[in-house]
């Protein structure tokens, strides 16, 4: 279980991480970097955040199928409450912009 513990404590960590780059970025009126739209710029904080949740789980995995089960369900229901909160509450669905 203290396995477990660490990393539900890194993925939400990392979600807290997303969250706090997306607050600031929404704080400086959604200004982007020079090359790089607001759209690209919260996509690519949605995948670096699911990449980080697979990147926490594959680092020594966990043995037990509950421990799994409570890590991934956990995991990405935070993964998913932030592209659903930022990419279509928020902003309303950022990927209509773009075609």
């Amino acid at each position: 279980m203290k396995k477990t513990s660490v990393k539900l404590i890194l993925s939400v960590a990392a979600f807290l991480g997303a969250n706090t780059w997306l607050i600031m970025k929404g704080a400086s009126k959604g200004a982007a970097d020079f090359f790089i739209s607001p759209v690209v710029e919260e996509t690519l904080v949605f995948i670096l955040l699911q990449i980080i949740v697979i990147a926490v789980y594959f680092i020594r995995p966990l043995t037990g199928w509950k421990s799994r089960l409570i890590y991934w369900c956990i995991s990405e229901f935070l993964v998913i409450a932030t592209v659903l909160f930022w990419g279509v509450i928020i902003v309303g669905p950022i990927w209509n912009t773009m075609l």
